[in-house]
């Protein structure tokens, strides 16, 4: 299996607001290279794109607060097993 299989295939991305959860893709049905997505949820929207070269991974998006709720858009990317990043977009029209 190479370098990129494996890393595709422990691909774990979500979007989440508040108490509300959206799962976008799984290990058991990862994303393949190239790959483009842009959930929306109430309260929020995302878009990121995978692209792979040389055998790594990169991820690029942004996540973007659409209700003045006093929650955030949250989206998380575990990438690898155990290293989740969280990136939280908080307030009305905030994009991060």
């Amino acid at each position: 299996m190479s370098r990129i299989t494996r890393t595709l295939a422990a691909v774990l991305m979500s979007g989440a607001l508040g108490a509300g959860l959206l799962v976008v893709a799984s290990p058991a049905s990862a994303a393949t290279c190239p790959t483009t997505r842009s959930p929306r949820i109430d309260g929020g929207e995302a878009h990121w794109n995978l692209s792979c070269l040389d055998g790594d991974l990169k991820v690029t998006g942004w996540v973007d607060d659409t209700r003045a709720d006093a929650k955030c858009a949250v989206v998380r990317i575990d990438p690898y097993h155990g290293s989740t990043r969280e990136f939280r977009a908080c307030g009305s029209g905030t994009r991060k």
